[in-house]
């Protein structure tokens, strides 16, 4: 076999770490939701009759309720603690018309299914959030009555009666595999009035007895907030967007599991684009379903008023009033360009009254006259296929690589069509342009135009297009050639059209994105020198280490491989010469080994082996353990105090 020395480097040091993998096989069981006693299921009376599930309009509370019941079944072990989180709230009017009262908490329980006693206070039974501590394996069942009511009027409270909930002991605990995430409402308000802006996250875990600690996180809490009940609560500063809720079950004998949602955050209304000539919805955004049942709280009445606000002006009229979350607007002008509307949602009950106001939504106007171009996009690396390539993504692109930009315009438009055209191609900054190809003739050089981006290190390639006629179609071919690459980048752009329509209004029209990951084609090295410190002059026979920042995990040769052909690698190394002192030129009695698997090996004139990759696979970086690597041999006491060094050669070779 022959070798092919590929570079040669002044060493320092490289670990190689090796992390052994291992397989975990985890057994579950399921616990089933009926307890058997004697052959017979219990079944469970709840102690009172559950409160009905509160209606809510965009979330404001109509009626009275739980937004947080107890979850159906807990499942936890002996002598480990279990949370059942709830949470209660009282219709808008509820709320103002008893703004004095205190909220208060009754546990009960059952063993039986029957008889139902209550949990002493010194047991958590008269929090809100019930922690429950097994002291023996079995199912207990348990439901809670929230009171609202002053201490001078404790005759006239307000009960919210939750589910009836299980907390099952098992002797074991069982870990959870994956989790399903939902939430109650996927769409909160980001208003200043708080009105509709919290809603519950809730996790299911696969399988439903997982025993782990279950928590909670945000991806953007300058969006929304979420607790440990799993509440979430959007901002209150008009910040609009989407963040994902994440649940985390932390298991015992298993890397955690975790499952998501995604919840919008927004002022109520999308912003709306049209062409002249028609209408444009909006619609209010959020849970706008569900009315209250006869026998329900108040839940008042329900008016929702839409405004224009006219384009540049401050001054709103009102366009509609009444019950519907839908606003359809009259046939859109020219004129109407970017104007507003708004929603005013008033609930009333009595002499009672809240808003709350959505943001202006932009609607936006399209002459109906213009021109519909789409572009058709490809590029293509004539010079190397990548088994990752796509029409717009090419991988491993090196210098002198021919890029080939493939674009066809076509005009959709029946009635408008595109004057004075123009398209740009973005590209790498001091890529070479061979040919540019218009609708099959070849443009002269003082037909494009190529122009420097210095923020972005981009150039961007105009050319002239012209016009493109109704249901007219160009195809557009261009030629380059990369240079100038001496490290791993990638570029990303987007191709675009412009010029003007039928009313000489200006027309841009933004092709796909592309995107080009550029390469060295280089191996790269960073190799750290190594120190073996003060040798003692009367010790001998003797090893002496190389300090700790340079072994594992740190690694004594830093790699990256950007090779665009992983031909098979071989890291060699060797030592030129004897440790001398650097003014008498006396040698050191020792020798520099190399230690593997327990031997060693010379490295003195002597090329020894220390890495290697396959065809196909990258050079790793090279780290090693305190007594494996270059270590340094004291064969005889040192007979000249100072200071001794030599070199050490790395070798990096192609295997052919």
């Amino acid at each position: 076999m022959k070798h092919h020395k590929y570079t040669k480097t002044i060493i320092k040091s490289f670990l190689l770490l090796l992390f052994p993998i291992t397989l975990l096989m985890f057994a579950t069981t399921a616990t089933n939701h009926k307890i058997k006693a004697d052959d017979e299921e219990i079944v469970v009376q709840p102690k009172f009759k559950p409160t009905k599930s509160p209606k809510k309009f965009i979330g404001i509370w109509l009626t009275s309720g739980y937004n947080l019941q107890p979850q159906e079944n807990y499942y936890t072990t002996v002598e480990d603690s279990v949370t059942i989180r709830t949470n209660t709230g009282r219709s808008v009017w509820a709320a103002i018309t008893g703004a004095l009262d205190g909220i208060h908490f009754r546990w009960w329980k059952t063993t039986d299914g029957l008889t139902w006693t209550e949990v002493d206070k010194d047991d958590n039974g008269q929090k809100k959030n019930f922690t429950v501590t097994p002291t023996e394996t079995g199912t207990t069942w348990y439901q809670l009555d929230t009171q609202y009511y002053t201490y001078l009027t404790w005759y006239l409270k307000t009960h919210l009666y939750s589910q009836v909930t299980a907390v099952h002991a098992l002797s074991e605990a069982v870990d959870a595999l994956s989790i399903d995430v939902t939430v109650d409402d996927d769409y909160l308000y980001n208003t200043s009035d708080e009105l509709s802006n919290t809603t519950y996250a809730h996790a299911k875990p696969n399988p439903t007895n997982a025993t782990g600690n279950l928590t909670w996180s945000i991806d953007n809490p300058d969006l929304a907030t979420i607790d440990e009940d799993g509440q979430i609560t959007a901002n209150n500063k008009g910040n609009s967007g989407v963040v994902t809720v994440t649940a985390t079950i932390t298991n015992k004998n298993s890397p955690p599991a975790t499952g998501s949602q995604k919840v919008e955050i927004g002022g109520g209304l999308d912003d709306q684009t049209v062409k002249s000539g028609n209408s444009a919805t909006f619609d209010l955004k959020g849970n706008t379903g569900g009315d209250a049942d006869e026998d329900d709280d108040d839940t008042g009445t329900i008016t929702i008023d839409w405004y224009k606000y006219l384009p540049g002006s401050d001054n709103k009229v009102k366009v509609a009033t009444g019950e519907d979350t839908t606003y359809v607007t009259d046939i859109a002008s020219m004129d109407d360009d970017e104007s507003y509307f708004q929603a005013v949602i008033t609930l009333k009950s009595g002499k009672i009254t809240k808003t709350i106001t959505s943001n202006k939504a932009k609607l936006t106007v399209i002459p109906s006259g213009e021109p519909d171009i789409d572009i058709n996009n490809t590029l293509d690396n004539e010079t190397y296929t990548d088994s990752e390539d796509t029409d717009l993504i090419l991988n491993k692109v090196i210098n002198n690589d021919n890029i080939t930009y493939h674009d066809t315009l076509t005009n959709q438009s029946s009635e408008g069509l595109l004057k004075n055209g123009y398209y740009v191609i973005p590209m790498r900054q001091g890529t070479k342009v061979n040919s540019v190809i218009v609708g099959g003739t070849e443009l002269t050089e003082d037909q494009y135009e190529i122009i420097p981006e210095d923020d972005d290190n981009s150039d961007n390639l105009v050319m002239n297009i012209g016009n493109i006629n109704t249901n007219g179609q160009i195809e557009i071919e261009v030629k380059t050639t990369a240079q100038n690459i001496t490290q791993q980048d990638t570029f990303q752009s987007t191709p675009y059209v412009y010029g003007t329509d039928n009313d000489g209004n200006l027309y841009r029209r933004e092709a796909r994105n592309e995107v080009i990951n550029y390469i060295s084609n280089q191996l790269e090295t960073n190799i750290q020198n190594i120190d073996y410190g003060t040798i003692i002059s009367y010790k001998k026979n003797i090893l002496k280490y190389r300090p700790d920042k340079i072994n594992n995990p740190n690694n004594i040769v830093d790699i990256s491989d950007n090779r665009r052909n992983k031909d098979a690698m071989n890291v060699y190394v060797s030592q030129q010469d004897e440790f001398t002192h650097e003014a008498s030129g006396t040698v050191l009695p020792v020798s520099l080994r190399y230690y593997q698997n327990g031997s060693f090996q010379n490295i003195i004139n002597d090329k020894v082996p220390v890495s290697s990759s396959q065809i196909g696979d990258e050079l790793a970086s090279i780290a090693w353990n305190k007594t494996e690597g270059l270590l340094l041999h004291v064969d005889d006491s040192p007979m000249f105090a100072g200071k001794y060094s030599t070199s050490i050669i790395w070798h990096f070779e192609n295997s052919l």
